[in-house]
């Protein structure tokens, strides 16, 4: 493999409600969809031959227009999924606060080993985006292709940990605003990280990178 570019996807209806979202499957809004086709005019420039999604609607709608240019198939995997909230998924905090009070409480230690409610750990969460890039690279691994995943940003601060630390211990050291690209030159045999969280797009378009 050559670079690794991970995009997060745009900005989506549950950010905007500054929701949960995980593993549900919300749509771009409407600044997102604006993102997206900055996003696609800045990578027109880049080479790219494969390109990897969630198999979350965000992620498509996000990188769909661009594959469309590319004349390149979305490969689409669970594993890139952003964490499972569970109950939490698709509210907000003041929704859970009011819902579930006793599991707010406990959720608010944000130890690696707590479990959302019918959901699953941040460790559990590293464990699947590990083992899902792991296997990309595996199936790249001898050739000099440009891969492309565009996932989420806590699969995105995992992919990262993983490839710096082979854990998930530096997992929050990562901020990273929607729609943004970075780039890790992996070209070496170990990863060189050239761009982090680059914005694209008009500053009118940032907004606050709320989980996702």
């Amino acid at each position: 493999m050559n670079k690794l570019i991970l995009v997060r996807h745009g900005l989506t209806v549950d950010n905007e409600h500054k929701s949960f979202s995980g593993f549900s499957d919300c749509d771009l809004s409407q600044i997102g969809r604006a993102q997206a086709k900055g996003l696609c005019e800045y990578l027109k420039s880049c080479d790219v031959d494969k390109i990897y999604t969630s198999t979350l609607k965000r992620t498509v709608q996000t990188i769909e227009a661009y594959a469309d240019y590319k004349g390149l198939e979305i490969d689409e995997r669970d594993g890139f999924r952003e964490i499972n909230f569970g109950l939490f998924d698709g509210l907000n905090y003041q929704e859970i606060k009011e819902k579930y009070p006793k599991e707010t409480e406990e959720m608010m230690v944000l130890s690696k080993d707590y479990k959302f409610p019918q959901g699953e750990s941040l460790d559990e969460m590293y464990q699947r985006n590990a083992k899902e890039l792991d296997m990309v690279i595996e199936e790249n691994k001898g050739n000099d292709k440009n891969i492309l995943i565009c996932s989420h940003m806590g699969t995105i601060r995992n992919i990262l940990s993983h490839l710096l630390t082979k854990n998930g211990d530096i997992h929050w050291n990562f901020r990273l605003q929607n729609a943004s690209v970075t780039v890790i030159d992996m070209s070496s045999g170990f990863p060189i990280i050239e761009l982090m969280g680059f914005i694209p797009y008009s500053q009118d378009l940032v907004r606050e990178p709320y989980r996702s």
